[in-house]
């Protein structure tokens, strides 16, 4: 009878063990894939930062072509009109007409100025606009994450 009981005894303490054990196991595999899931998202959320950066340099480096090849027409432009106004200057017949003449480039000349000025700051504030773009996502998907960890 005692041996009966402690068979029993046995049974039950080993039964109890596997139970644990069992339940031991299931939970650290759950908890493993819990952290490779996790990692897996946190891979792929620095691949995704990683990416934005890059297209915000991309855009950058593009914007920067466009506004240096503006500078460099404009540039041109205002030399050929000032060699153009030059040679006008020249063919002055009087004091008063080379005044006059000199009086309309000078005026012409700051319309173009101011115009072009204008031109490009509005292209600057467009490529400001395009640089950060793929930045500003990425924080917008980081106040999701925190949202939805919160909400976890």
């Amino acid at each position: 009878m005692a041996t009966t009981k402690t068979a029993r005894s046995t049974k039950s303490t080993t039964d109890a063990f596997e139970q644990v054990a069992s339940a031991s196991t299931d939970a650290v595999r759950e908890n493993f894939d819990r952290g490779v899931a996790a990692f897996a998202e946190v891979s792929s959320f620095g691949k995704e930062n990683v990416d934005a950066v890059i297209a915000s340099a991309a855009a950058t480096q593009k914007g920067l072509e466009a506004l240096s090849a503006r500078t460099v027409a404009f540039s041109k432009q205002a030399m050929e009109n000032h060699v153009h106004a030059a040679k006008a200057l020249m063919t002055s017949k009087s004091v008063q007409e080379f005044v006059e003449k000199q009086n309309a480039y000078a005026k012409s000349s700051f319309e173009a100025y101011v115009a072009e000025l204008a031109g490009f700051s509005e292209q600057a504030s467009g490529l400001a606009k395009d640089m950060f773009q793929p930045l500003n996502e990425r924080v917008s998907a980081v106040g999701s994450l925190i949202q939805t960890g919160v909400a976890r």
